[in-house]
């Protein structure tokens, strides 16, 4: 009975993971480059709770993950191109929304020891304001040449990460150690009788 007290105590105190807005980029017309083309993938996660207070910050952008054809990348960061230093978004379905002319972020990968040494960069903006609306683009180069960039556009979706009910989800270590911890209980069990 100790034994499964015990596990039981360790199931109970795991870890269950925030619930997150997942950020998905969608390319929808392409500009110049010696390669023109548009980002494989790009994503970025936000906590629910920044999403819920209907601004987000560059310092509240995690997860980034990019890749461009062609390109290699090992560092990523989020950086502000706005006076805001942030973006509205709507604190329900997470869409990215203008308010400001001066708001914006940007999300970025890039090769080399820092982003000023870069030897290949890709930039995706974040709520970029352009004529009164949202007007995202993406810009790589490669060893500062362009590679695809500028007049390009896309625009972010937002998905809400959660199980379903709203409630935090459990991480998938989480999930293992309570698989682990059940049939523990078991087998102890089977061991008594």
């Amino acid at each position: 009975m100790k034994r499964f007290t015990a596990l039981l105590c360790l199931c109970a105190g795991t870890a269950w993971a925030a619930p997150v807005y997942t950020y998905s980029w969608t390319t929808t017309s392409q500009g110049f480059g010696a390669h023109v083309g548009q980002p494989t993938f790009a994503t970025f996660d936000v906590a629910a709770s920044v999403v819920q207070t209907g601004t987000i910050g560059y310092n509240d952008i995690t997860n980034i993950q990019m890749a461009y054809p062609g390109l290699a990348f090992d560092n990523t960061t989020a950086s502000i191109i706005g006076w805001t230093f942030s973006v509205p978004v709507d604190p329900v379905t997470g869409a990215l929304q203008y308010l400001d002319p001066g708001q914006g972020l940007a999300v970025i990968a890039y090769a080399g020891a820092s982003i000023n040494d870069a030897t290949t960069f890709l930039s995706i903006t974040v709520g970029s304001p352009v004529g009164g609306a949202v007007k995202d683009q993406f810009n790589a180069l490669n060893n500062g040449s362009p590679w695809a960039g500028f007049p390009t556009a896309g625009y972010w979706t937002a998905r809400f990460v959660d199980d379903g009910t709203g409630n935090p989800v459990p991480e998938p270590g989480t999930l293992a150690l309570l698989g682990l911890g059940l049939a523990g209980a078991t087998a102890a069990r089977r061991r008594k009788t």
